[in-house]
């Protein structure tokens, strides 16, 4: 089994020697890297063309900038193989994500799209904690959760796709930039491809104040809400309601729920901006942010908080015999690599 590890680039010199270095040494080594320069004006295309130079298995892409969807589907449509790894040029994968992840393929040869935990770092690379750890990990937790009609997540980076499969949903959709990837869970979803995740964390994901997910966070939200209400609107034979009208019915949401999202989101918003101060060892600043996230969305907050770090903190505290109890998530105890450094 062959795999294709496509990198989109924009500008992205800073990390893409690792992102790149992170693939080479895998300890699955049947592989192929494709990185797609989109149009970048800084040393990236030099840096991925120095790698192809040394290592017959990098392939450089270039195209006139048209944005991260089309460096996606382009690299989509360029893999030689059947299975396709996503990476961003700022995460890192670990030594045995692809192997991990192969393996779980072959116990599980009906998967379409695998996904793994990873752990969030900061601009340094230093460990902060764990994310995607809710899950679907069994046939049984991915089907309650289509039941329930919730979606699925996936960290982007950490996905391994059966590219024809993703190629059939029509690829990442242009229209959903900022949430294309969430967008192409739901349809998978939809259409009853399986989608599972390896839980181990195989992955490093970046958090750094130029991401998209922090600089255009709101804007994100707002994407991945519309791509789940388009999800909702198939479900039901409808069609797909434009962002404009999207945008338009959540205006005219009675005020006590545009209340409650308003809190849901923020809260969330807050969170991240918490997490990002954590990184760069901005302790006051993370301590407000945190206060003001449980404040407006406890909810969100304090299981979080709970999992990733006083549970685990507790149970560094007892005699190996005597673990904490972790909560459950949807069935399943949650990770318990959950405390980062």
């Amino acid at each position: 089994m062959k795999v294709s590890v496509v990198i989109p680039v924009h500008n992205g010199e800073k990390y893409l020697a690792q992102a790149i270095e992170s693939v080479l040494t895998q300890t699955y080594q049947d592989l192929e890297l494709l990185v797609v320069d989109d149009g970048s004006t800084d040393g990236s295309a030099e840096i991925a063309r120095a790698f192809a130079v040394k290592d017959r298995r990098v392939r450089l892409i270039s195209q006139p900038n048209g944005g991260v969807v089309a460096a996606g589907n382009r690299g989509l449509k360029e893999a030689r193989y059947e299975w396709v790894a996503r990476l961003d040029a700022d995460d890192v994968f670990l030594p045995e994500k692809i192997e991990r992840q192969v393996s779980f393929i072959r116990r599980n040869p009906d998967v379409k799209i695998v996904g793994t935990l990873a752990w969030f770092i900061s601009a340094e690379s230093g460990r902060l904690g764990l994310v995607g750890t809710e899950g679907p990990f069994s046939r049984e937790e991915f089907h309650r959760i289509l039941q329930d009609d919730d979606p699925i997540f996936f960290v982007h980076s950490s996905t391994l796709m059966h590219r024809s499969t993703v190629l059939s949903m029509g690829g990442y959709r242009e229209q959903f930039v900022l949430a294309e990837d969430v967008d192409l869970w739901i349809r998978m979803a939809g259409a009853g491809h399986l989608m599972l995740k390896v839980d181990e964390p195989l992955l490093l994901y970046r958090l750094h104040g130029a991401s998209l997910t922090m600089t255009r966070n709101a804007e994100q939200r707002r994407h991945q809400r519309w791509a789940e209400a388009c999800g909702k609107a198939r479900k039901k034979a409808e069609g797909e309601p434009t962002l404009e009208e999207f945008i338009s019915w959540e205006k005219k949401r009675p005020w006590p729920e545009r209340l409650r999202a308003y809190r849901s989101v923020s809260g969330e918003r807050l969170y991240q901006k918490a997490a990002l101060h954590y990184a760069c060892g901005e302790f006051a600043a993370l301590a407000a942010f945190l206060c003001l996230a449980a404040c407006l969305n406890p909810g969100h907050v304090i299981p979080r908080l709970y999992t990733r770090k006083i549970a685990p903190a507790l149970l560094k505290g007892l005699p190996e015999k005597s673990p904490v109890p972790m909560p459950v998530h949807g069935g399943k105890e949650a990770c318990r690599h959950a405390p980062g450094t």
